[in-house]
């Protein structure tokens, strides 16, 4: 497979972050990747999916469907720590992923991380095959037959509001409010309520990002602007892309909100779920067109 060169920019950018204080550390222009301005009022045709290894790497699935049909698919890992951001691998025309999706209740995921040096990803070549990668991107077929068995079901929690485990013992479920706000309700594994973590501006197709240790969760979710929703008939058929976009990470342990990032995602249209590293202390997310990855800093 082809390797090819990804531009790597570290430089302010406008994005809105409230609560504890936070570091820039790396930020990756998409560009080269593909990513481009879509035709006014259309949501972008590149699908990415971010997934940290560790906290100093992390791997993007960048896939491109234009009209035309034909699918350009990139594969990168990226280092990140020590004052460097670097490209440290890239291959190009990977056939046959899943297709990644941030639409549903249930984001579809094609990469799956194994530990802190090797993940997996899925492909349709007539049925579901699973391959198995290093941190060079050697990857391989994984032989073994394997079926993904459904989410355990969460006490106390409509399967359709019910957005995932913060950690092996604490489920995530949406809830309505007062006057259509929403907020999520972390209960224990037997359905008794700890804590709820509440936005004005949550909506109900919020979807939720976890660290795999378990120590922080993050929800996020588009919104129309004000001026979006005075245009008249502006949802009659559909809602314009989402002119904001917010992104809000929490502690798992008391719903302590850690830190709260927002933007407006135009013109480039591009949806992303963000992601968590394994310690919750590493987060990155798409902003237009660029990767942006930030430090929480842990309170002391």
């Amino acid at each position: 497979m082809q390797m090819l060169r990804a531009a790597i920019l570290l430089v302010s950018i406008p994005v809105c972050a409230q609560a504890g204080s936070v570091k820039l550390v790396a930020e990756f222009d998409l560009n080269p990747l593909g990513v481009k301005v879509p035709p006014s009022g259309d949501v972008s045709r590149t699908s990415i999916e971010i997934l940290f290894l560790s906290d100093s790497d992390l791997v993007l699935l960048d896939s491109n469907n234009p009209s035309d049909g034909r699918r350009d698919t990139k594969l990168a890992l990226y280092e990140i720590g020590g004052g460097i951001a670097r490209l440290k691998t890239l291959v190009s025309s990977v056939e046959g992923f899943v297709p990644i999706s941030v639409a549903g209740p249930q984001p579809v995921r094609a990469l799956e991380r194994i530990d802190s040096e090797h993940f997996a990803y899925w492909t349709y070549l007539g049925k579901a095959h699973r391959w198995l990668c290093d941190e060079n991107l050697n990857c391989k077929e994984d032989k073994e037959e394997r079926i993904a068995g459904p989410i355990p079901h969460a006490v106390n929690c409509d399967p359709n509001d019910f957005l995932g485990y913060a950690n092996p013992q604490r489920a995530v479920c949406l809830a309505p409010g007062a006057h259509t706000k929403w907020s999520a309700v972390v209960t224990d594994l037997a359905g008794h309520r700890l804590y709820e973590v509440e936005h004005e501006a949550m909506r109900w197709d919020a979807l939720m990002v976890n660290s795999v240790q378990g120590r922080r969760f993050g929800l996020v979710w588009g919104s129309n602007t004000f001026i979006q929703l005075l245009k008249p008939f502006a949802c009659f058929d559909e809602c314009p892309p989402a002119g904001r976009q917010q992104f809000v990470v929490f502690d798992s342990d008391d719903g302590e909100m850690v830190q709260s990032f927002g933007w407006d995602p135009r013109p480039y249209n591009l949806y992303v779920l963000p992601g968590l590293s394994p310690s919750g202390r590493m987060a990155a997310f798409v902003m237009k067109d660029k990767l942006v990855v930030y430090l929480l800093e842990l309170p002391s």
